[in-house]
């Protein structure tokens, strides 16, 4: 028996964002709604049920003040709920301020729970709703020298919405390696689509300016364009707190606390590990010393100098499980092949 009423959203911010005409996602629109949970009924348990005013394909929740220790959220079209699932914070920029977005494919309302030291604060969170739009992944381009990618352009970025101004870092020093922590049974042919939603919520709800990662690869291999500037040079990331600068962010999209990762997605991180890398004259399976900036997700204060591999986990400097514990247990897959991929200097 239902305990509680299903709760229309009370919106505080909603409406059509539409992408720039691009290539193939030409007219693709990302409808967005915030809705504070503080103004939705909960049952018994603490949980707040929710319908937000638009359908949505990802969700996120977003907090101000410390982070709870737990959120949990299900979903449904119609029919049965998913299964409860625990969404890690985002640990990219200087605190966690939200949670990392979660792809549910398609859904009309949400139910959610938090605690923090075994007490209930959900009534603390926002909940953030984003349809991004459907349209095809398109074909990676190959040029400037890195393996083929799908541009900013052709996933449909909204530049509008990108406010960080992007901050040149001298070089590259090392690769550290996420996942996004989302749902791993997407269609590739949405790849596009999540990307544009990771953004918005990077951007926009988390307050980066724009999305965290220099590159996203998706779970066939494909691999996007991320964070502007990346790819033509050395930009600070929005991608492991306390380690942005002289670093590059390479996420695969899912979870792989949950599965393993595909060897097609393994073979592009390594393929754009290698590239990266070799542009810095850097060994993937050498170390590197990095300065922590320190902030609350950091596992280093300000100024500690840190000897990591080049190619590194996000957990090895973070206070996250990234990349999951399978991603965190080819972390020597990716570095041997990438070491393999980068050809020997000439005489």
């Amino acid at each position: 028996m239902r305990l509680f009423p299903v709760i229309a959203a009370i919106v505080l911010t909603s409406g059509p964002v539409v992408a720039p005409a691009a290539h193939a996602d030409e007219g693709v629109e990302t409808t967005v709604d915030r809705v504070a949970l503080a103004s939705v009924a909960t049952d018994r348990s603490g949980v707040r049920e929710v319908r937000p005013g638009n359908a949505f394909r990802m969700v996120g929740l977003t907090w101000r003040g410390a982070a709870p220790d737990s959120v949990q959220l299900r979903h449904r079209d119609s029919g049965a709920w998913s299964p409860w699932t625990s969404l890690d914070p985002a640990t990219g920029g200087p605190g966690a301020t939200g949670t990392e977005p979660l792809w549910v494919g398609h859904a009309t309302e949400v139910r959610v729970r938090a605690t923090e030291n075994g007490r209930d604060v959900t009534d603390r969170l926002t909940l953030v709703a984003l349809d991004p739009g459907s349209a095809d992944t398109p074909t990676p381009t190959a040029k400037g020298g890195h393996p083929p990618v799908v541009t900013r352009a052709q996933w449909g970025a909204d530049e509008s919405k990108m406010t960080w101004p992007p901050e040149p870092t001298p070089t590259t020093k090392a690769v550290a390696v996420h996942h996004t922590a989302g749902a791993n049974d997407y269609s590739c042919q949405d790849s596009a689509a999540l990307v544009r939603g990771i953004f918005e919520y990077h951007a926009v709800e988390l307050g980066w300016g724009d999305i965290g990662y220099h590159v996203l690869v998706d779970r066939c291999g494909t691999m996007f364009e991320g964070r502007t500037g990346g790819l033509t040079g050395h930009v600070v990331g929005g991608h492991a707190g306390g380690f942005n600068r002289d670093t590059f962010g390479v996420s695969m999209m899912g979870s792989h606390d949950l599965v393993e990762p595909g060897a097609a997605a393994l073979e592009s991180v390594s393929s754009i590990t290698a590239w990266k890398l070799a542009e810095s004259g850097v060994d993937p399976r050498a170390t590197a010393t990095l300065v922590s900036a320190g902030g609350g997700t950091s596992r280093y204060p300000e100024g500690a100098e840190v000897a990591l591999p080049t190619v590194f986990a996000h957990r090895d400097v973070g206070n996250t499980d990234c990349p999951g514990r399978y991603g965190y247990a080819a972390m020597d897959r990716i570095r041997d092949r990438a070491a393999e991929l980068i050809p020997p200097p000439a005489p």
